[in-house]
């Protein structure tokens, strides 16, 4: 790491001596784009180590920015909209892209003397008070000597009825440490069976189409999965969190289930049931490759469900842009297969 500070810090001082040749600034064209797309990370005490909400703080990244641009590492969302139409697009657009490009190549000038203002990151709920609210059991220390880790939480040990819930948020203790997260519920002594939320820091939680929900079933424990990462800063230091997870419940009783169906690495086994799929989620253990999944419906008809890159570290859903009708034997085919890649295909009975 000292290493690519040391060349961020070479970079920059080259980079003094640049013409500037960028019809964008700082305060008025780049800071509205990494505000609405970066700032639930780069922040102010955020999970990433450097805020780039002032130019003084953007600037010395600058080489760093374009290289993670160019690379499509940031911002974190690999979905592939052009395979298959995906809601809740997070990429930058054409035109955003060709903006900080700009700038960040043609001498960063800063613009009018108004500076944006420095921002922290958020500490509350961002779609309001949940319907309910269960904290962890008790606050979690990650030791100096550790920078990753894993741990689960049992938030809730027997839910007393059936409740539909339409989506699920965790604000997190310490957002410094907080990389992502999954909420699911699940029968006492097995693993997780139903995904309700996959959170990323920065992403406002997703919630799917009317009529659809995920049902935390009576006698069900409701369970919490944290990954925490510290960030440079933060190495060799002792650190604390804790997160809450907030449920939001469905305002449709009769909302059809939401349910996750493993599919093999290969994907050659037929679905067993008619499924109406409406996202699909990964868990990038290992590796990094663009994936495609289609479906084979038992006609004959092909179509792509969906295409992502599957990046080490990573657990994503992605919603589909509308349902898409599995008839029983479909057979689901992925394009390439991955060490370390489980995927799931979230749906609802027909």
């Amino acid at each position: 790491m000292p290493i690519v500070i040391a060349a961020v810090t070479l970079s920059a001082r080259l980079d003094a001596h640049k013409p500037i040749t960028s019809k964008y600034t700082f305060s008025e064209d780049v800071y509205p784009i990494v505000k609405e797309h970066c700032g639930g990370c780069h922040v102010t005490g955020g999970i990433a180590p450097m805020s780039l909400m002032t130019y003084e703080d953007a600037r010395p990244w600058a080489e760093s920015i374009r290289l993670e641009l160019t690379s499509g590492h940031m911002p974190p969302w690999y979905g592939d909209p052009g395979a298959a139409p995906l809601r809740d697009v997070h990429k930058l657009s054409a035109r955003d892209l060709d903006v900080i490009l700009t700038w960040v190549t043609g001498g960063t000038p800063p613009g009018p003397a108004v500076k944006p203002s420095s921002t922290v990151t958020r500490r509350g709920w961002q779609k309001g008070r949940p319907d309910i609210v269960l904290p962890l059991p008790a606050p979690v220390t990650l030791p100096s000597e550790k920078s990753e880790d894993t741990r689960e939480f049992v938030l809730r040990e027997d839910n007393d009825r059936d409740r539909t819930i339409a989506f699920a948020d965790v604000l997190p203790g310490n957002p410094s440490i907080v990389h992502d997260a999954i909420v699911f519920s699940r029968k006492p002594g097995e693993r997780e069976t139903n995904v309700i939320t996959v959170w990323l820091p920065g992403a406002p939680p997703a919630a799917p189409a009317p009529g659809y929900g995920f049902v935390w079933h009576a006698h069900e424990q409701l369970v919490v999965r944290l990954h925490y990462k510290k960030n440079w800063k933060l190495e060799n230091k002792v650190a604390f969190d804790r997160s809450a997870v907030g449920l939001y419940l469905s305002k449709s009783p009769a909302a059809r289930e939401i349910r996750g169906v493993a599919i093999a690495a290969t994907g050659a086994d037929a679905l067993g049931d008619h499924l109406e799929a409406v996202a699909v989620r990964v868990d990038a253990v290992r590796g990094e490759a663009p994936i495609r999944i289609d479906a084979v419906r038992p006609d004959g008809t092909r179509l792509t469900l969906a295409g992502f890159l599957a990046r080490a570290g990573w657990h994503e859903r992605y919603w589909l842009a509308r349902p898409v009708d599995l008839p029983k034997g479909t057979r689901i085919q992925i394009d390439r297969a991955v060490s370390g890649v489980q995927i799931w295909i979230d749906a609802a009975a027909m």
